[in-house]
């Protein structure tokens, strides 16, 4: 990794100059950029994006950043024709991308958040589930049927 960061600080300076404020720019969105998400990858927790800044050229398998992956893990796949925020790390090279992550989906005016209230989170399904958690008071909603299993159950 060392040896990747020190490919890009030697990439952004030559011969001791350093690079323009559009050189920066120009190389620093070959790495960072957003794309369309458009299909799911072989290997599990992937995905390949669409660059449209790049003529919709694809990329190879990015993973998929999640929040945890040892005990605890919350599994969540962008959709396809998501909009994503992505990031590439340096080849072993040093020349040109290597491996890289999706790091999220985003709101944007074409695809706008269903809560406004920042204290509320919630997860809604395109089958029209949902859970809702407005501040502790609790919302659950399912198109079909709802399980749960326990060794004891109370309701209140």
């Amino acid at each position: 990794m060392i040896f990747r960061v020190r490919a890009i600080q030697q990439k952004l300076t030559s011969g001791g100059v350093s690079m323009g404020t559009d050189s920066l720019l120009r190389e620093l969105s070959q790495y960072i950029f957003i794309g369309i998400v458009s299909s799911y990858g072989k290997q599990p927790g992937t995905v390949v994006v669409k660059r449209p800044d790049q003529e919709d050229r694809t990329t190879a398998e990015l993973y998929v950043i999640s929040r945890g992956t040892k005990g605890t893990k919350d599994y969540w796949m962008p959709a396809i024709d998501d909009a994503v925020l992505c990031i590439l790390l340096p080849n072993s090279s040093g020349n040109g991308p290597g491996e890289g992550f999706v790091i999220g989906a985003h709101y944007s005016d074409a695809d706008p958040p269903k809560e406004s209230d920042p204290d509320t989170r919630s997860i809604r399904y395109k089958d029209g589930s949902y859970i809702v958690n407005k501040g502790g008071a609790m919302e659950i909603h399912a198109s079909q049927s709802l399980k749960i299993t326990a060794p004891e159950i109370r309701l209140n």
